[in-house]
């Protein structure tokens, strides 16, 4: 071989290569959006389970660089049950029937993609993103209802919307573009 040859060998290599670099620094993007969706509907759907087991209410909140499902103490509640199986005229002191209506957190999902909420009815560029002052909170009722609202997950310039279904607490429809 000549060493032309190697040379142009070698530039079709490199190019090669840097294409694959850019398809894979694009797919990144989808991976974490993906990932962050696929979370946070796993997170949804849990609360929503877990609001019909318990008869307590759950939320999913929407914080600054994390998303949390947390809801009312349920081992709590279970350990009354228990007592009042067993001794039906037990009376409660306040500090435990305080403790049984806490807030415990469920699941933690970090993320640096930004989580934003729209609420049904609202126009369609008016999503809620947490700050500072801003809480931004999804609620399970224990009858098994939530209200619908979609959220926004922007990475860059790439983003995905998922609108919520009010029955099952999963995604109903998906819109994502990725750049």
């Amino acid at each position: 071989m000549t060493l032309l040859e190697v040379v142009i060998a070698m530039s079709l290599i490199v190019i090669l290569m840097g294409l694959g670099m850019v398809k894979y620094a694009a797919g990144s993007d989808e991976r974490e959006l993906r990932e962050a969706v696929s979370r946070i509907e796993a997170m949804s759907s849990r609360g929503h389970a877990m609001s019909i087991l318990h008869q307590k209410p759950f939320w999913v909140r929407i914080e600054e660089g994390q998303v949390v499902l947390a809801g009312a103490d349920v081992r709590a509640s279970a350990r009354s049950l228990d007592a009042e199986a067993y001794q039906p005229d037990l009376a409660w002191d306040d500090e435990e029937e305080e403790n049984a209506n806490r807030e415990v957190i469920y699941d933690t999902f970090p993320t640096n993609v930004l989580v934003g909420l729209r609420r049904w009815g609202a126009k369609e560029d008016a999503w809620t993103y947490p700050g500072e002052k801003v809480v931004v909170t999804w609620s399970f009722q224990s009858s098994g209802l939530c209200e619908p609202v979609a959220f926004r997950l922007d990475l860059g310039e790439s983003w995905v919307v998922m609108h919520m279904h009010p029955l099952t607490a999963r995604i109903e429809q998906e819109e994502m573009e990725i750049r």
